[in-house]
């Protein structure tokens, strides 16, 4: 009868502590779980990081080809500006041709 006692004492005590273990396991299950959800949010704001980057990547390669054709542009409007001076030139040496014959036609009159 003695020993009935002791064993019924381990009994209890392990099933303290196994009671313990499994406290201990769901404290573990939690935080792993707080873990993955954590491991989750980074991964899906590593994804949001990536898609903003290759946004900026097409908006940087869209505003060097609005730049590269502004530079186009600008060149056409240096080609038209030079055309055009050189056809003002033209315009002044022919007025200055006309200027001279008118004086030579009245000079003949005379």
């Amino acid at each position: 009868p003695s020993s009935s006692p002791a064993g019924g004492q381990s009994s209890i005590q392990s099933m303290l502590q196994q009671e313990k273990e499994k406290e201990k396991e769901k404290g573990m299950d939690v935080s792993l779980q707080l873990i993955m959800q954590g491991i989750q949010d980074l991964k899906m704001k590593i994804e949001d990081i990536g898609k903003n980057t290759q946004n900026t990547e097409k908006r940087t390669e869209n505003i060097e080809k609005r730049m590269e054709n502004i530079e186009k542009r600008m060149e056409n409007i240096e080609k038209r500006t030079e055309n055009i001076e050189k056809s003002t030139e033209n315009i002044e040496k022919r007025t200055e041709k006309t200027d001279e014959n008118d004086e030579n036609i009245q000079q003949m009159m005379q």
